[in-house]
Order: C-alpha cells, then structure tokens, then sequence
C-alpha cells in the first residue's frame, strides 16, 4: 500500500470511514480496501477509532448536534459499483480517446472514469485543484512521488502537480476519481 503523503492518506481514510465522501472518491476507497488487504485493516481501524470517538461524547452533547447532511453514498452501493468496475477494467472496455490521447471509459459515476495507459505512456504533468484519488487496478503507475502497484492509491493534493507515467512491460489501468463539478450550485 503505498500513497502520496501519510496525512493525506489518513483524512481520506477517515473520510471514507465516515462516510463523507461524495460517490466518486467512496468507489475509489472501495476499490483500494477491496484490492489492498492492507488497506481494508486499515479502513476497519479507522472504523473503530471513530465508533469510540461516538462513544466518548456525552449523549446530550450528541442529541444536541444537528443531524449531519449526508448528501453523498451508501456503502452497499459503492462496493457493487466497485466490484463493478473491476469487472469492466478486466474484460476490455471501449476506450474513448481523451485529452491528449489518453484513454477513459466513463464508469456511469460524475467525477469517475477508468483510464488506461500503454507502458511508457505519461498523462501531461498537472496541477490539482480538489483531491483527486487513483486507484491502480491493473499494471503500475510512477510519478514524482512513488511507484504505485495493484491496490495502491494515490493521491493528488490540492496544489500538487505531477506527471503520472505507466511503469513496466503491462498496460496501466487506473480508476481515476475527483469531486464532481457542477457548472452551477444552488444555496
């Protein structure tokens, strides 16, 4: 299990284990514990941490906050869509051409999408402005800051820019997920 920064790492975990993340970063999560048992105690550890944290609160310290909006997923959810994924990465997909030819396939989820990289083939190097989490599903991925393997997540920080690049004599196939954007909110 290898990721880009150790805190960051952390807040995505907890995140996820919380249930705070939008459906896109959850499959990516999913998909990490799923190929990564690592990950999975990990995800499990997080869990429990945030179960005693519950537990520790005063009950009318907890009754008197406000119910929290849970605009994102259900776990049950994103694990078939998950499983599904890993389903359609193996069995070949059509491939779109993207922006500078790199090939995606849309997953059906808004901020997530397969990509494929032939060995050798690097996506332009580029910034980030949201957390974007990548999931190796299939052969390996390098960038400035490690070497990425089946089940390994990386994650792209804010403000962090790199150039991601397929390692080895396979193909690449990554689930690549970011927060969907909307081109307009209302509140």
């Amino acid at each position: 299990m290898l990721f880009t920064r150790d805190d960051t790492y952390a807040a995505f975990m907890m995140d996820h284990a919380a249930g705070n993340h939008p459906e896109s970063l959850a499959l990516a999560a999913d998909l990490h514990m799923i190929l990564s048992p690592e990950a999975a105690r990990e995800a499990f550890a997080w869990s429990i941490i945030g179960g005693a944290l519950l537990e520790a609160e005063a009950p009318e310290a907890v009754a008197a906050q406000p119910e929290p909006e849970r605009r994102y997923h259900k776990r049950k959810r994103t694990r078939a869509g998950a499983t599904a994924i890993l389903d359609a990465a193996g069995q070949g997909v059509p491939w779109k051409r993207g922006i500078f030819a790199v090939p995606y396939h849309p997953v059906g989820v808004p901020g997530g999408r397969l990509m494929k990289l032939s060995p050798g083939q690097s996506v332009p190097r580029h910034g980030h402005t949201a957390t974007e989490a990548t999931v190796v599903i299939q052969g390996e991925l390098r960038d400035e800051f490690g070497h990425y393997r089946k089940g390994d997540l990386m994650l792209g920080e804010p403000g962090m820019h790199h150039k991601p690049v397929a390692a080895g004599e396979d193909a690449c196939i990554c689930y690549v997920a970011e927060p969907p954007r909307f081109a307009w909110r209302l509140q």
